[in-house]
């Protein structure tokens, strides 16, 4: 099994997870970017506030990688809004990703759980999206047991 890893980190949590799975699966990672980063937490929130009100999404730095190698691909992002933040919903839009399992997982401060997954099913339509993992616990140890559970399933 080969495997991806597309993710964005702000503060750090999302990155730790994906180092993770990349030591567990030896997979490859994609770090999706913004073109103009997003800097402190509260600077984060107020501009994705206006984003979202202005309907404007910010471009993304990072061009289309191609994912055809790939059987798995791991998709990790902090919720913003209840969601994937928009820009990296319109990098995956602009990859092709069909026909693979996608294993999402996402890191929060406080809500978000299931209107990120519905988000996450809707961009990989003609996927099987399974093993979606959600923490709002930087520290604590709920992704080694998610990743001790995949390891019995994808290897």
């Amino acid at each position: 099994m080969k495997s991806a890893v597309i993710y964005y980190s702000r503060s750090g949590m999302t990155k730790t997870i994906a180092e993770k799975i990349k030591d567990v699966f030896h997979s490859d990672l994609f770090f999706v970017e913004p073109e103009k980063a997003y800097g402190s937490y509260l600077s984060a929130v107020l501009r994705n506030g206006k984003e979202k009100i202005s309907r404007k999404t910010a471009k993304v730095a990072t061009p289309a990688a191609d994912f055809s190698p790939y059987d798995v691909i791991f998709v990790g992002f902090p919720v913003w809004y209840g969601t994937m933040p928009d820009f990296m919903q319109e990098y995956i839009r602009k990859c092709d990703i069909r026909g693979k399992k996608v294993i999402p997982f996402a890191t929060a401060g406080a809500n978000g759980r299931d209107s990120s997954l519905e988000t996450v099913k809707s961009l990989f339509t003609g996927c099987t999206v399974s093993d979606y993992f959600y923490t709002t616990k930087p520290k604590g140890s709920e992704a080694d047991v998610w990743l001790k559970e995949l390891t019995g399933k994808l290897k």
